[in-house]
């Protein structure tokens, strides 16, 4: 249905069908969340699998798959091993201070409680066997959780790679030429613009760690180096990286100081880094990037994240990307597309061919 301008009014079987959509990807997050990130790796990793290097014979395509893989692979465990380094780091730091550490926590702990606050109501005294023991349970079910989400990611990962062509080749049959030419098209620049993001992701988490390091040095805080790479890694989850990169320095810094006024100091400065990287800058770099709304690229990390957990949050951005590229190509989901983009009206999409079967 078009309205007198020749614009798309919204059905209500869209709101309809976008409900039961949300609905089915929440129930069935345990494979669409793996799908998903493999279908963004896939993006990523396109132009190396397709590389020319690569064509020809079976064998050389086998390679190709392995050298794609093995990409992924190399960069994720980087990142793990970053976030290591720096846990271990400030393991080894909180050793030296390890009395000061466990009568800081009492003391809090015990503050908590006059005010009827407990500090930990579910397993009592982390420093406890009892505790413990609840901790190294949790770590387990998490580890194990985690382990089952990279493995189907790769599952899917390799699947997609391998029938990627054939599925080219379906596609027209499935949906007629028109449509997938249009799809085609589509999937060609989100790739690009997937790309493109992973390099804003990586500019903002670089400047991040480099604040979050002078910061450290400047307050006088130990293992400034492990702070910022901590920020540096942390920073690829958007806002849930943000909250953990802040409160394990804050915590540092009231074992490692007696007084109050450092300590304050080090939760402003960590909180002012993360807060104006992540919620003023970086909307705006990838707003401008991608083209897409600041304000749509704020909801979708929540929006996704309230979805899927973290993996979400991760995805949140390229997946709102996705659907706005999509849309794009169709003139039908224009509307879409004009809601997560600031700058596509209904006039200037006209002009440059939405009167065709696309919205630009």
């Amino acid at each position: 249905m078009y309205d007198h301008h020749g614009s798309p009014i919204l059905n209500p079987l869209w709101v309809i069908a976008i409900i039961l959509i949300v609905a089915a990807l929440y129930w069935l997050r345990v494979l669409a969340a793996p799908m998903a990130f493999s279908l963004f790796l896939m993006a990523l990793v396109w132009p190396v699998y397709q590389h020319r290097a690569f064509k020809g014979r079976r064998a050389l395509r086998g390679l190709a798959l392995i050298v794609s893989v093995m990409l992924v692979l190399v960069a994720t465990a980087a990142v793990l091993l970053l976030i290591g380094y720096g846990a271990r780091t400030v393991a080894v730091g909180l050793s030296l201070y390890g009395e000061r550490a466990q009568e800081t926590y009492r003391a809090i702990g015990l503050w908590l409680e006059g005010r009827g606050v407990g500090l930990w109501p579910t397993a009592g005294d982390p420093f406890s066997p009892n505790g413990l023991f609840h901790l190294v349970h949790e770590a387990v079910l998490r580890i194990n959780a985690i382990m089952g989400f990279v493995a189907l990611t790769l599952i899917f990962l390799i699947l997609g790679l391998l029938e990627a062509s054939a599925f080219q080749h379906r596609l027209p049959h499935a949906l007629g030429a028109d449509a997938a030419d249009r799809l085609l098209r589509a999937f060609h620049i989100l790739g690009w613009k997937f790309r493109r993001y992973m390099l804003v992701r990586t500019a903002v988490s670089v400047l991040t760690g480099l604040l979050t390091w002078l910061f450290a040095l400047m307050a006088g805080l130990d293992f400034a180096i492990a702070w910022g790479i901590l920020a540096f890694a942390l920073n690829y989850i958007p806002f849930i990286g943000s909250i953990l990169a802040v409160f394990p320095p804050v915590l540092f810094a009231i074992v490692q100081f007696e007084s109050w006024q450092t300590p304050a100091l080090v939760l402003l400065g960590m909180t002012l880094i993360q807060f104006s990287i992540g919620n003023l800058l970086d909307p705006r770099l990838e707003g401008r990037a991608l083209a897409v709304s600041p304000f749509a690229v704020v909801f979708s990390i929540f929006f996704w994240g309230m979805l899927w957990g973290i993996p979400g949050a991760f995805m949140g951005v390229p997946l709102t990307i996705a659907i706005a590229t999509v849309c794009n190509h169709f003139h039908e989901a224009c509307w879409i597309t004009r809601l997560l983009t600031p700058h596509t009206s209904p006039d200037k999409a006209k002009r440059s061919g939405c009167q065709k079967g696309e919205c630009r």
